[in-house]
């Protein structure tokens, strides 16, 4: 007991994964009368309790391989998920379209094609793929800061081409496979790790002005020319889109889900209608929106003690990153907080109505193999990081007496 409890102080990751793997199980448990899709609904969260105990087996090995190892190796993992990343694009906008079939293994959910099916569960390899990102764009900005100690906008113009040529080709397939989703998580954890690594600040001004540019041009054109959206957008993006301006009145067919998960909760109270209430079904209910679930079951309170478990593990996550001595893992901290951060402001705030639906799960929270499994892979070299750092502060201490 003594030694869990020095662990845990030495390690503060992990008793608030402890937390974090709590109140997934018991959400995704609640959530099984809410869940149509699935043969055994009330199974679901003995599977989540599985993959955490997965997890644990990851963080070891990724803690005995240790980090400089995964930063050597990072190219060629990059690689492997390429070619699985090709395969599923390849399969959605050309095998399945003309000859009407998929590539073995190959798995549709929800439109889109981003798994593979393997005997008991599924593999996603984008999710993987947006860790594996952010830790090579570390790599690359650590290089490009120690090799360049006079920058100018040339040199800075390189950089950002190398992290391009990076980040492009998957985010184009992941996006060919419809998964829109993972695309912008991509994206924003591209954008933060950028912001760390040291770029004039014209960058940014110009990044975010062409950024208020396109939604203003957007907007416009979606409220007097609709109809060119529908040219390049599929319309179950759409409808989403719909479905989160008008809920209430498109409820019988694109706002369904957000309408009825608004009502849902809405009548939770404090402290909620209960375990396994159901007030109004809605569709995914265990992934997108677990949080629904959360507080329609157990109110404001049970919402307010999951938000402040996943502000506990940011806040975890950023002093560990910070409290490195290498900026290399700085840079990669930014970059995982970033993803996360938009991952729970997006989730939670398109379940209270405030941002479009796009299937952007709660990390650690939702439902869902692939995702929990490649952020544990982060945890896991988060973990090694702190056992570094605290190395190093207890030599210093000793050299200092």
């Amino acid at each position: 007991m003594e030694r869990m409890k020095k662990l845990c102080k030495e390690q503060p990751l992990i008793p608030i994964i402890i937390v974090l793997a709590f109140i997934s199980c018991f959400a995704v448990l609640n959530a099984a009368p809410l869940i149509t899709n699935d043969n055994n609904p009330y199974n679901l969260w003995f599977k989540q309790f599985s993959f955490y105990i997965i997890s644990v087996i990851i963080i070891f090995i990724v803690n005995k391989v240790g980090n400089d190892q995964i930063y050597d190796k990072i190219w060629i993992i990059y690689g492997i998920l390429m070619v699985f990343l090709l395969i599923l694009a390849i399969d959605h906008k050309i095998l399945y379209p003309y000859l009407g079939r998929h590539f073995p293994l190959v798995n549709k959910v929800s439109g889109a094609t981003s798994w593979y099916r393997i005997p008991g569960f599924s593999f996603q390899p984008s999710e993987f793929m947006k860790i594996v990102i952010v830790i090579a764009l570390a790599r690359i900005t650590k290089e490009f800061n120690d090799y360049y100690l006079v920058r100018t906008i040339e040199i800075e113009i390189k950089y950002i081409l190398k992290c391009m040529a990076v980040v492009i080709p998957p985010a184009l397939l992941v996006y060919l496979q419809n998964d829109t989703g993972v695309v912008l998580i991509i994206l924003v954890g591209v954008v933060f790790v950028l912001f760390s690594s040291g770029l004039r600040n014209q960058w940014f001004i110009f990044g975010i002005t062409l950024l208020m540019f396109i939604i203003i041009v957007g907007a416009y054109l979606f409220i007097y020319q609709p109809q060119i959206f529908e040219k390049f957008i599929s319309g179950h993006k759409l409808d989403r889109f719909y479905g989160w301006l008008d809920p209430e009145g498109t409820v019988g067919d694109q706002g369904y889900q957000l309408f009825y998960s608004l009502l849902s909760y809405g009548t939770a109270g404090w402290y909620g209608h209960g375990f396994q209430a159901v007030v109004k079904a809605f569709p995914e209910a265990q992934t997108d929106f677990i949080f629904a679930v959360i507080v329609t079951d157990y109110g404001y309170i049970g919402g307010l003690i999951t938000i402040l478990s996943i502000i506990a593990l940011d806040i975890i996550i950023l002093k560990i990153g910070f409290d490195s001595s290498n900026d290399r893992d700085k840079y990669m901290t930014i970059g995982i907080t970033g993803m996360l951060m938009f991952q729970q402001i997006w989730n939670i705030g398109m379940i209270l109505g405030l941002l479009p639906i796009t299937g952007i799960t709660l990390p650690f929270i939702s439902y869902g193999g692939s995702s929990l499994l490649s952020y544990m892979i982060a945890i896991g070299m988060f973990i090694d990081i702190n056992r570094q750092s605290n190395i190093v502060k207890n030599r210093n201490y000793i050299q200092s007496l």
